[in-house]
């Protein structure tokens, strides 16, 4: 057995010896490293034109455009995060949730601490209304991720929040929500959560009061509070991706708290028992 030791450990110090070599260009002739040059220049090109167009197609909302010239980057290119974050984005808008789910599943191998990654898978695992792709302890454990590698943004707190809500936890529900109003005391989904959690427990006055203060909030804020967005997660507002054939997030409907205060109190309780059905609808459909 010795002997075969010895010949590994020479074959390693070759191959070490061969490896220098290479990198510093001693065994590959001038016109083949000016060529690998010239191609390594051209595959730039070719990728950063891809993804330029991919780019100006999501812009223009062409999802399906823009999802296929991703891919073209991607071929040139394939651990480009931000091609694998769009591209996830574009197959989730377009209603192909597996497609979604592999880039951006490929985006958290290549980068284990893409906080983004983590999100949007999460907010994948809770679509409601999809059975086969609702999964609360997974997208608890991608919200729990995003959360530790970022703990400024309070998207994936309000996430952790709904999963909660979903799983009829209100006592977690309600330190999540809290917490993402301690962050940011403006945020109207989650005073809106915490008033229906009140309302839930009895608490008749203090829904009304914490929805009060949500609609004063929404009035504040003006139309664009209810239409949340990428980049929103700061916010406390959710999803980070708003719309998908094939996935509907949790949503609260904060655009109807700006109207009259006298008007948001009189559809209080009605506004409370949709979300509850809601809710109950969606437990029904786990597993058992």
């Amino acid at each position: 057995m010795r002997w075969l030791a010895g010949v590994l450990v020479v074959a390693a110090l070759l191959f070490t010896a061969v490896t220098v070599l290479k990198r510093r260009g001693s065994d590959i002739p001038d016109a083949d490293t000016a060529a690998i040059a010239t191609g390594e220049r051209a595959r730039l090109e070719r990728f950063w034109a891809a993804y330029r167009r991919a780019t100006d197609l999501r812009i223009a909302g062409k999802a399906a455009a823009a999802a296929t010239a991703y891919g073209e980057a991607l071929a040139l290119d394939p651990e480009h995060q931000d091609a694998l974050y769009y591209l996830g984005s574009m197959d989730f808008d377009l209603g192909d949730l597996a497609g979604a789910e592999r880039a951006w599943r490929r985006l958290v191998e290549v980068d284990p601490s893409n906080a983004r990654g983590h999100s949007q898978l999460g907010v994948l695992y809770s679509c409601v209304g999809r059975p086969g792709v609702l999964d609360l302890d997974r997208a608890s454990g991608e919200f729990q991720r995003a959360l530790e590698i970022n703990r400024e943004e309070t998207g994936p707190l309000m996430h952790l929040g709904e999963v909660a809500l979903l799983r009829g936890d209100l006592k977690q529900a309600r330190r999540d929500f809290d917490a993402v109003v301690g962050s940011n005391y403006t945020s109207v989904a989650a005073h809106v959560y915490l008033a229906y959690i009140a309302w839930k427990t009895g608490a008749a006055d203090e829904a009304a009061a914490v929805l009060a203060a949500a609609a004063g909030h929404a009035r504040a804020a003006g139309p664009a509070e209810g239409v949340p967005g990428e980049g929103d997660t700061r916010t406390g507002r959710s999803p980070l991706v708003t719309s998908s054939a094939g996935c509907r997030p949790m949503r609260v409907p904060t655009a109807d708290l700006a109207r009259p205060a006298d008007e948001v109190a009189r559809k209080a309780d009605s506004l409370f028992r949709a979300l509850d059905a809601l809710l109950r609808d969606v437990r029904r459909s786990l597993p058992r």
